[in-house]
């Protein structure tokens, strides 16, 4: 089993939760816990240079601000600063966003090993997924499953990219519907962009465009 884990949770309930099932059910003695992703990296990096390096990353993906500074504001932006510096330690997502997409796509860059969904059943899926982890295998909850095989329906479409795209470079829906007539992007009526828009919101789990373009984008399709 691990010996050494770093957990990385804003919560401080859910985090000391998941320290004394680490420490108490899996007899993992050396656990640390922190709020900010920051702070996580500079504790990741610290036992690097300490030669005696994190065996196993859980992390929250949403970390709610408030008056401390931050430079990495997401777990997304934990995960890919530790990925873009080379490092394979295992990483598993312990979180309430229910996003089958992020989920598929962290586990298709090899970002993470593990997506958790926070819940009823949340300790002990996490307790599964650090098994399969540490037998090299993957771990997703089975109610990610279950969105992802009911989004699989849905298929994000260059279509899609394009009206992406546009919004995230501030195009109202009216001007994106000119902009695909204009350069013959078919179909281009404002009530076929409106209901396309409104599909691609239920797909990445968004409540307005800001958040569209930002669910776009931490999955790399933008």
């Amino acid at each position: 089993m691990f010996k050494k884990v770093l957990v990385v949770e804003d919560l401080d309930t859910v985090g000391y939760g998941i320290v004394n099932m680490l420490q108490n059910e899996l007899e993992i003695k050396e656990v640390t816990l922190t709020q900010y992703c920051d702070e996580g990296y500079l504790k990741f990096q610290r036992a690097l240079q300490d030669e005696a390096p994190f065996e196993l990353v859980i992390s929250d993906l949403s970390f709610v601000q408030d008056h401390r500074p931050s430079t990495l504001s997401s777990g997304s932006a934990f995960i890919h600063k530790i990925r873009e510096q080379g490092h394979q330690t295992p990483i598993i997502i312990c979180t309430v966003d229910e996003k089958p997409d992020m989920a598929t796509q962290l586990m298709k860059q090899k970002a993470i090993s593990a997506y958790v969904l926070k819940g009823r059943h949340g300790l002990t899926d996490l307790k599964k997924a650090i098994a399969s982890v540490f037998e090299g295998q993957s771990f997703v909850s089975d109610k990610v499953k279950g969105l992802t095989r009911k989004k699989m329906a849905f298929e994000i479409k260059e279509y899609d990219i394009s009206i992406l795209s546009y919004l995230s470079n501030g195009f109202t829906q009216e001007q994106i519907a000119v902009a695909f007539k204009t350069n013959s992007i078919s179909p281009n009526s404002l009530s076929t962009i409106e209901k396309r828009l409104n599909k691609l919101k239920d797909v990445l789990k968004a409540n307005n465009n800001v958040q569209l373009v930002a669910n776009a984008k931490d999955l790399g399709l933008i």
